[in-house]
């Protein structure tokens, strides 16, 4: 469990719990990176699930971004849980950062990868159409008993 700086609301809590992916091998690309973020979303949210890669900065990553999905409660439209934006950040991704696979002990002219970090609150939140984040660290057992 982490904890951060974060003004908390609907979407976001200070204290997180984060599930990380990491993929290191010769020819990996970006696109294999989308890919499989995109499998993941599909999977985790149905077919129809539109997502949304924009860029975004990580520190040991480059290039970084975020996968978004369209927001639950509006259907894109805007609303306080997607702060109006009408998608929701449920990662952040990237390629590693070259650095970082040479600290790793990987020689990054043969090997490339890339890494993602997902909070397990957000993905559950939006498969199960909560609306407030807030809800797991409540301590309602009522609410958590659902699950």
């Amino acid at each position: 469990m982490s904890y951060r700086y974060e003004q908390m609301d609907a979407s976001h809590e200070i204290q997180f719990n984060q599930l990380e992916v990491l993929a290191v091998g010769k020819g990996i690309t970006f696109a294999d990176l989308k890919g499989t973020l995109e499998d993941f979303a599909r999977r985790m949210f149905g077919s129809q699930v539109h997502t949304l890669l924009r860029p975004s900065y990580f520190p040991f990553t480059e290039p970084s971004a975020e996968l978004n999905v369209e927001c639950f409660v509006c259907g894109g439209k805007g609303c306080g849980v997607c702060k109006g934006g009408g998608w929701l950040e449920i990662l952040g991704c990237g390629m590693v950062h070259p650095t970082v696979l040479r600290n790793g002990g990987y020689d990054p002219a043969v090997y490339s990868g890339f890494a993602a970090g997902m909070g397990p609150e957000r993905i559950s939140m939006l498969r199960n159409r909560i609306a407030d984040i807030r809800y797991f660290w409540g301590g309602d057992v009522r609410f958590l008993e659902q699950f």
